[in-house]
């Protein structure tokens, strides 16, 4: 018979493993940026953020052509950082509707 934290341990290989099997498809750099967002992910919600599914999608969708570099919870939002893509950063607040304004978005293009 196994002893509880055994038990635990066989329960969470599963549910990790389940979830991993979504990930075959990736390649080895889309693993790599989702390994990135997924550590940002972790220190949001250690910090008590949350994530709506319009800001997942905004995120992701920059997550295509660019680094996450920055993840953090603001009084109106998330505000999000990002390199690459043709700038060496590129800041903004995406609201729980995933809206970004405007008078909080700055850039710098790449040389």
């Amino acid at each position: 018979m196994l002893n509880p934290s055994d038990f635990a341990s066989v329960q969470w290989g599963r549910k990790m493993s389940a979830l991993a099997q979504n990930f075959t498809g990736l390649s080895p750099d889309d693993l790599r940026k989702l390994s990135a967002f997924l550590t940002r992910l972790a220190d949001l919600r250690q910090n008590e953020g949350k994530l709506s599914d319009e800001q997942l999608r905004v995120i992701m969708q920059n997550l295509r052509t660019k680094e996450l570099t920055q993840l953090e919870v603001h009084k109106l939002g998330i505000f999000v950082e990002f390199t690459g893509g043709g700038f060496e950063y590129e800041r903004f607040l995406i609201r729980t509707d995933g809206r970004m304004p405007n008078n909080r978005y700055e850039s710098k293009k790449s040389e």
